[in-house]
């Protein structure tokens, strides 16, 4: 039999149980050199902390192979290690003296026994050569399907883009080449609510992008990347993408061999290896979130990889920030006289989609090119960027900013606001009665019925589009209500209601948006009376900002899980733990309604649990006989 961590400790020198504590990070009691018992002491905390599984488990685990199979040898046959890996394996505790030799604690000695042969030789070798990830792989990738739906692209009924539209986000873009990437970028931006669908047609919803912070979006991405059921891109299931995430999180910096990695994951966990390896694994090479060799038979987690899982698995947003300084800055711009316009890709993403509001984007790579334009600068007038704002964001006005560029943004400021619409009235407003006079002479403008009312205003009784007919005879009429700002025309409430909104759905907190629910239909109502086209345009809208989507009904929820309990049949839970920052999905076997808490069994902690009804976002009965097994109900 092994000996004990305890009997093989009392033969340690006390500098030896000084590298111990030292190399495992372990608590040292005060006066432990003081005479024997303060010695002791000190034996039974490092016995404490040594033989805690988890603790054993996750050294095991880091050493590499040629070290595990040494200690193996140790603790089955006696052959003592090589002198190369006794220091190493001393100052983690792992193997202690004898007086004669070397021994292996026996509770290290039963961990050992525990693992599977697979486990001592999945670390890769110190020749394997990887290759290193683009940095921010992921969020670059992101962001540029974000840039290319700037200007809309057609979409199937299924909501993925057409076959000849996928040519538009691959189109010069060195960060995505494979179609099945692009379009799984597209669909965990579309399920965050960033891309907006109208007419079979589909465009980036920037004022959604721009209330969050830059971070959020690859951060969100990547949870929807492990959680959400993907069998339309050949994924493994949700479960096994996460296991498989927080396995390379527990051994990041490690190169580890794939097969024997997968086989040994296997053992843990029922894993769908064969599509983890040849669909997964190359995914998160491609996007940058792990590092792999020319053969793909070598991984590791790459800094943005490990970044994103430690922020999802661990919810540490603090000990990350360091990683996303760079993708928060701004970058310079670089303007040609031919009007191109040269900026890194790595940067503040809101900047670039702002940016390309104004021009259109021709390639994606290290550095994002794209090209600026007298139409380009009038569609973004339509979409309600001001003139100020252009010169903001292009630095004008400048010595910096070409010749070029600077007229055009002179002659737009001459021309804009020439004619003004007043939509409400269906008056038109000219900036001198001489142009009064040529509009009511324009043959382009004959639908519209004008007649004069006063020296420079005109009324519009014909059934024309004033607005539109006026930017046809080559007018620039000050832009009216812009219908992605707020409904009442205020741009900063529009932004602050987005954010508050997003935060209130993922918090699980959608019962307190009843007031804000009540005065949006009032406004609607107002607006409807007043404008009928601008309110079904509206309407269109409210399903993106998460309006409708109320928790469900109490009443409706209890009757479901009543007749579930009743019937032996299961549910699924949208369920918000009270640990947690956003819903769950739990099948659940219902035992009854208890008051305020729902008794059941939870397929996914089996046991049998008591949920809070308040916290029950939603239930859906599914066709599967329940199963409970006799447990004692736990709170959560």
């Amino acid at each position: 039999m092994a000996p004990s961590h305890y009997q093989l400790l009392c033969n340690c020198t006390d500098d030896q149980l000084r590298r111990i504590c030292q190399r495992r990070k372990l608590p040292v009691p005060q006066y432990w050199q003081e005479g024997p018992e303060g010695r002791m002491r000190l034996l039974k905390t490092m016995v404490f902390h040594l033989e805690d599984n988890k603790q054993l488990t996750n050294t095991l685990l880091d050493l590499d192979g040629r070290k595990l199979t040494e200690l193996k040898l140790l603790a089955e046959e006696g052959t003592q290690p090589d002198a190369a890996f006794q220091d190493e394996l001393l100052a983690l505790g792992l193997i202690l003296p004898t007086g004669e030799g070397w021994a292996v604690p026996g509770r290290v000695a039963d961990a050992l026994a525990d693992f599977d042969d697979a486990a001592f030789c999945f670390q890769g070798g110190p020749n394997v050569a990887l290759i290193p990830a683009p940095p921010y792989g992921f969020a670059l990738a992101l962001t540029s399907v974000l840039l290319r739906c700037m200007g809309g692209i057609r979409v199937l009924k299924g909501g993925l883009p057409a076959k000849k539209e996928l040519g538009q986000l691959l189109q010069k873009n060195a960060l995505l080449k494979d179609e099945r990437d692009a379009t799984l970028i597209f669909g965990l931006l579309h399920r965050l609510g960033l891309l907006w669908t109208r007419e079979g047609r589909v465009d980036t919803l920037l004022p959604a992008v721009l209330t969050h912070s830059p971070r959020w979006v690859p951060e969100r991405a990547f949870a929807i990347l492990l959680e959400h059921d993907l069998k339309l891109w050949n994924m493994p299931p949700a479960e096994d993408r996460t296991f498989l995430m927080q396995h390379l999180l527990e051994r990041r910096g490690q190169v580890l061999a794939v097969k024997p990695f997968l086989a040994f994951l296997e053992t843990l966990h029922p894993l769908d290896v064969g599509r983890t390896e040849t669909v997964f694994l190359p995914f998160l090479g491609r996007m940058g979130l792990v590092n792999l060799d020319a053969e793909g038979a070598h991984v590791s987690l790459s800094p943005h990889g490990e970044t994103l899982a430690q922020e999802y698995l661990l919810r540490d947003h603090r000990g990350t920030e360091g990683h996303w300084a760079l993708f928060m800055a701004d970058q310079p711009l670089v303007i040609q006289p031919t009007l191109e316009v040269l900026t890194p890709m790595v940067q503040n993403p809101h900047r670039l989609l702002r940016v390309a509001q104004m021009a259109d984007v021709e390639t994606l790579d290290a550095m994002v090119s794209l090209r600026v334009g007298s139409d380009t600068l009038i569609r973004a007038l339509d979409m309600g960027l001001s003139l100020e704002e252009m010169n903001c964001l292009l630095g004008a006005p400048s010595a910096a900013v070409p010749q070029p560029l600077a007229q055009l943004l002179e002659d737009l400021a001459r021309r804009l606001g020439e004619v003004e619409v007043q939509q409400g009235c269906r008056l038109v407003k000219a900036r001198t009665e001489a142009l009064a006079d040529e509009l009511m002479l324009r043959p382009e403008l004959a639908t519209l019925g004008l007649q004069r009312i006063s020296g420079n205003v005109l009324e519009a009784n014909g059934p024309g589009n004033a607005f539109a007919l006026l930017k046809q005879a080559g007018f620039l009429p000050k832009p009216g209500r812009f219908l992605p700002v707020s409904i009442d025309g205020d741009e900063a409430l529009y932004l602050w209601s987005l954010a508050c909104l997003s935060f209130v759905d993922e918090q699980g907190m959608n019962h307190h948006l009843d007031p804000v629910r009540q005065i949006i239909h009032a406004a609607l109502q107002k607006i409807q009376a007043e404008d009928p086209n601008l309110h079904q345009e509206i309407r269109r809208r409210v399903p993106m900002l998460h309006m409708g989507m109320g928790a469900q009904a109490a009443e409706e929820t209890t009757r479901i899980l009543e007749y579930a309990a009743s019937y032996n049949l299961m549910v699924e839970l949208t369920y918000l733990p009270l640990a947690a920052h956003r819903p769950q999905l739990r099948k659940v076997t219902p035992q009854g309604v208890d008051a305020e808490h729902l008794r059941g069994f939870c397929h996914l902690h089996q046991e049998v649990m008591s949920f809070r009804l308040s916290r029950i976002m939603g239930v859906r009965l599914l066709n599967e006989r329940g199963w409970t097994p006799p447990m004692h109900p736990q709170a959560v």
